[in-house]
């Protein structure tokens, strides 16, 4: 996953980076069978290559294909087989989470304010 230098993320709604933010937040806590996370991992490389090309649209797709594929979207039976997330697809994922913050904080930093003065 590459970072753009300059400001990934620029033009997407704070909303929508706040649920993308939100889902990663939560996928290391899925529990789900083995062969199944070649999916979630897909929908999160998608995920990163729009948000690093600014890409609204292909992100809200992202994030959307990645509710749908969240195990905490219903009640499902919990097989004692279902393993966490790959540690690659981890590391990616924490990587993402901190790019999606920092832009956030320096969107809210961009306001010149006093704010907390």
């Amino acid at each position: 996953m590459q970072c753009r230098a300059d400001s990934p993320g620029t033009g997407m709604e704070a909303a929508l980076l706040a649920r993308a933010r939100e889902l990663l937040d939560d996928l290391p806590e899925w529990r789900l069978p083995h062969a199944v996370w070649s999916r979630p991992a897909a929908a999160v490389e998608a995920l990163a290559a729009a948000y690093d090309t600014g890409n609204g649209l292909a992100l809200q797709v992202a994030v959307a294909r990645l509710e749908v594929l969240s195990p905490n979207r219903v009640d499902r039976i919990v097989d004692p087989a279902d393993v966490p997330p790959p540690e690659p697809l981890q590391e990616q994922v924490t990587a993402l989470v901190h790019m999606i913050a920092e832009s956030g904080e320096s969107t809210r930093g961009e306001g010149g304010g006093d704010e907390g003065r």
